[in-house]
């Protein structure tokens, strides 16, 4: 141990003794004592364009020995194979937006149309200003329902004018049961406009419902009246963004599990919706 130090404190010193001969040397420089020779003007402009060169790559983050690889000084730009499809987002309650997503579009039709359904029920992120509604305010959207894997098939009828689109009535159920609703502004007015019942438990839940074992409980009426209007805000932003991205298509038929009849007996939402 001692050796190491002894060593450290010799280096410490031989250091400190060049430092000491340099300042020496170009305080002779300035005061003109020392006449400059070529030699050391040589060395000094290369050592300093050297420390020049070097710190101009550290500020600029990039490696200077990048240099020495041919076609190496200027990095190539990224190439972005996403394309810009519409599709339409839903603040849960009927109103929807389109708005812009990059995708690695898919080249078949059915796989596009599969894509176009996870696009539709995933986390509604988007530019800002595309979120503005048609009054000026701010669009505030919902997480709709992931129904991809409801999608047992596609196909064009009527020349490609028509989609039928075939879901499976199993994975729809349980993708309504299982998903987390998030409460409506009409849910909201509702409860403050009913009459406070002073020995209600606590409601610690106030986005989430569905899914829960803790917390208060709604009625099942309640709970399948939100998951109908949740289905139908999925369904009616994927109609939308089908039409969009389809030129060609005139209308759009739901089957579930080959049948017309929808699940949850929705009314609202025909199972034939033609472009608007």
């Amino acid at each position: 141990m001692n050796t190491h130090l002894q060593k450290i404190k010799e280096y410490l010193r031989s250091l400190k003794e060049i430092i000491r001969v340099l300042i020496f040397r170009f305080y002779k420089i300035g005061t003109g004592e020392t006449k400059l020779t070529r030699d050391f003007i040589f060395l000094f402009a290369s050592w300093f364009s050297l420390l020049i060169f070097f710190s101009f790559f550290i500020l600029a983050e990039q490696n200077p020995f990048r240099l020495l690889v041919p076609f190496q000084l200027y990095s190539y730009p990224s190439l972005d194979h996403r394309e810009s499809v519409v599709i339409y987002i839903s603040n849960g309650e009927g109103e929807q937006i389109p708005i812009h997503r990059k995708v690695l579009k898919q080249d078949e039709t059915g796989a596009f149309i599969y894509q176009l359904v996870g696009e539709v029920g995933s986390p509604p992120y988007f530019d800002s200003v595309e979120a503005l509604a048609k009054d000026g305010k701010l669009f505030s959207p919902k997480k709709l329902l992931d129904i991809r894997f409801a999608l047992k098939q596609t196909w064009f009828v009527e020349k490609g004018s028509k989609l039928v689109v075939d879901w499976n009535v199993s994975i729809l159920q349980d993708v309504m049961e299982k998903y987390r609703l998030p409460r409506t502004k009409s849910d909201e007015a509702d409860a403050d406009a009913e009459e406070e019942n002073t020995n209600a438990p606590v409601d610690t839940i106030t986005y989430y419902t569905g899914g829960t074992e803790t917390g208060p409980k709604e009625s099942e009426e309640v709970l399948n009246k939100r998951r109908i209007l949740a289905m139908e805000s999925t369904i009616r932003a994927l109609n939308a963004s089908l039409f969009e991205n389809f030129a060609d298509l005139k209308s759009i038929e739901h089957k579930f599990s080959g049948e017309p009849s929808p699940v949850y007996h929705w009314d609202t939402l025909p199972a034939l919706v033609t472009r608007p």
